[in-house]
């Protein structure tokens, strides 16, 4: 018979409770001194609560100068080890496996993380951050070799039923395997045997240290995804290599974190599927035990993975952040119910590399499990104008808490979360935004569609309170002959008549989406942005990815530069380095210099002694992370 997910899995001696993997991500949950803190055992209880049934750690760095984080957690000192014990027995708690995920970073380490420069096995600069590390001395491999042994035997000390070892994404053990970063001439070098020699002495430390009981599985790249990188025969040689080791699992993924980070973070744009083939292929190769991650969150997926025996399990992160009951639902058959993921790096990137914490659009409890008073409050009747991001998390947190919820919309559930997914690249946010309408749908909410609420409708209700979540609209400007303009929702929505030549007006987030979805059409383009630089509000590796598709199409993106005059479809621009000159004729001119705010009841229901709170865009423009925010904390304040 065919495994499923729900069944239980040997690695090495033990028996994992299901092929459910928390994959290792990064909390920012924390301080500068890389201890567990109350939040942090909050977060881990959550996921195991929900059905996963072994949890990896965030990356626990084994000596300060691989930090990759100013927030991330440690396993580098007996300090460490009371927070670690109390967050695996939380996890304990819950039925589930508590896994530590050791790391160094190399040259990919954070300087402002660690206080140092990068130490790497060369003095190669790291793309990402754009820093060049310092070589390590052979004195200095061997002491991390046994901080990795070391961390292991902490890792024992605190109660986790297995380590992992980060042997891939660029970080360090793989710097020492690729000649592209490794050009020592010593034991060390990128030699045939000396490539594999920092990974082999790593893992037969820990593996020591571990003792036969406790699992030990290995995280590494099938494909870096770089020209002249890792590929997939050095992670097969990497795994066979690593199982004679004494490594009792592998865990599968792509990228690097210097060279490849759209892969690495498995960005929302690129193609699925890629990782779990690759995974395949290595367990065909090897027979370990073997775990992939990357975009499985999935239910039909996981089953097909699993039950085609293509892999052993699946390692899921940002999935478990936006629903950290995601296994249990699938075991109980309620998977409409499942809050997908689109990849968007919102809240589990952005914010984590602003410094945190961690976040999730769909998601805003990460990070608050705990943070309930305890109080019993008394049930309220809610009354919520408007279902855009903000209004609908209003209505599913407060009708989880309880709360008698009345909607009104006064044309169709979404708002400006509607728009997340018609852009090129981001095509994977249709999978969010209809289930967040899913999940609202799922509550008590009694919904009010196509009816704009009015003074005497929402006082007529006689509620407890009123939230306000109206929205905006666009930002009109006043330009001579500009009487008339489409807004960029016109045109991603195909209400906006374009021609074959379109001006955007605006450089923010949604001009440049709306001048690649127009450029992608084939419609000569160009933005004009008044400040110099553009796309300032949008997330860092969806940035990359747009303007390196936007070089291809027929998108030109002027800075610096404000339009004066349209005369006749004619438009006269005046900029700080050329002065005043005409761009031509246009067809067609977008405006999105951004959005106001739409608040037209608040002020006259408070009159009138209603409670009311506005929240979301009606409050001030701003993104969707911001309006889901509002809407939870408004709905937890009943």
């Amino acid at each position: 018979m065919s495994p499923n997910p729900f069944e239980p899995l040997v690695v090495g001696r033990a028996r994992v409770p299901n092929r459910f993997f928390l994959a290792p991500v990064k909390t920012a949950l924390g301080g500068p001194d890389g201890k567990v803190l109350a939040r942090h055992v909050a977060y881990y209880r959550r996921r195991a609560r929900g059905g996963t049934g072994t949890l990896i750690s965030e990356p626990l760095f084994v000596d300060p100068a691989g930090k990759e984080h100013p927030k991330q957690l440690g396993i580098d000192g007996d300090d460490k080890l009371p927070g670690l014990r109390t967050m695996v027995e939380a996890i304990h708690a819950q039925g589930a496996h508590a896994v530590a995920h050791i790391n160094h970073a190399g040259r990919a380490a954070n300087p402002k993380a660690s206080g140092v420069l990068p130490e790497a096995p060369s003095a190669v600069a790291c793309p990402a951050t754009g820093v060049t590390s310092r070589e390590l001395t052979v004195e200095r491999i061997r002491e991390l070799e046994a901080r990795f042994a070391q961390a292991a035997a902490r890792a024992v000390q605190a109660g986790f039923d297995g380590v992992e070892v980060q042997l891939g994404l660029g970080y360090l053990a793989a710097q020492f395997m690729s000649a592209r970063t490794n050009q020592r001439q010593d034991d060390y070098a990128a030699t045939e045997q000396g490539r594999w020699r920092f990974a082999e002495q790593v893992i037969r430390g820990v593996r020591a240290a571990l003792g036969a009981e406790r699992y030990l599985i290995v995280r590494l790249s099938a494909e870096e995804r770089v020209e002249g990188g890792l590929g997939l025969q050095d992670a097969i040689e990497l795994a066979r290599r690593a199982r004679s080791w004494g490594v009792d699992a592998v865990h599968v993924v792509t990228g690097s974190a210097c060279d490849s980070p759209p892969w690495y973070y498995q960005h929302m744009s690129l193609v699925e599927g890629v990782n779990e083939k690759l995974a395949a292929r290595i367990r065909q190769e090897v027979g370990a035990p073997v775990i992939v991650a990357g975009r499985l969150g999935d239910p039909d997926r996981i089953r097909a993975l699993i039950g085609g025996e293509l892999v052993d399990a699946v390692a899921l992160g940002r999935p478990l952040l936006a629903d950290p009951d995601l296994p249990a639902k699938m075991r109980e058959g309620r998977e409409e119910s499942i809050q997908r993921c689109g990849g968007c790096l919102q809240g589990c990137l952005a914010r984590v590399k602003a410094g945190g914490p961690i976040g999730c659009i769909v998601n805003p409890a990460i990070g608050f499990e705990d943070e309930s008073s305890g109080e019993v409050r008394p049930r309220k009747h809610v009354v919520i104008v408007g279902g855009g991001p903000a209004g609908l998390q209003a209505a599913i947190t407060a009708s989880d808490n309880g709360h008698r919820v009345t909607l009104f919309e006064k044309r169709e559930l979404g708002g400006q979360f509607a728009l997340s997914y018609l852009s090129p690249g981001k095509e994977a946010m249709r999978r969010v935004f209809d289930a967040l309408l899913a999940r609202s749908r799922q509550t008590a909410t009694e919904f009010k569609i196509g009816v704009e609420a009015t003074e005497d409708d929402i006082v007529g209700l006689q509620p407890d309170a009123v939230l306000i979540a109206s929205g905006s609209e666009p930002v009109r400007l006043p330009i001579p002959g500009l009487q008339e303009a489409w807004s960029g929702a016109d045109v991603l929505t195909g209400k906006a008549r374009i021609g074959k030549r379109a001006l955007v007006i605006g450089g923010g987030m949604v001009g440049i989406e709306v001048a690649d979805y127009l450029g992608v059409r084939g419609v000569e383009t160009v933005v004009v942005e008044a400040l110099d630089d553009v796309a300032r509000d949008m997330e860092a590796v969806t940035r990359k990815l747009t303007f390196k598709r936007l070089t291809s199409l027929p998108v030109t993106v002027l800075k610096s530069t404000k339009v004066t005059e349209v005369r006749d479809g004619e438009v006269i621009v005046q900029a700080a380095d050329t002065g005043s000159r005409s761009l031509g004729k246009f067809d067609s001119v977008i405006v999105a210099v951004g959005n106001r705010a739409v608040d037209r009841l608040s002020k006259v229901l408070e009159s009138r002694g209603l409670a009311v709170r506005v929240i979301g865009d009606a409050a001030r423009p701003a993104q969707v992370w911001d309006a889901t925010r509002a809407g939870y904390d408004a709905a937890v304040a009943l």
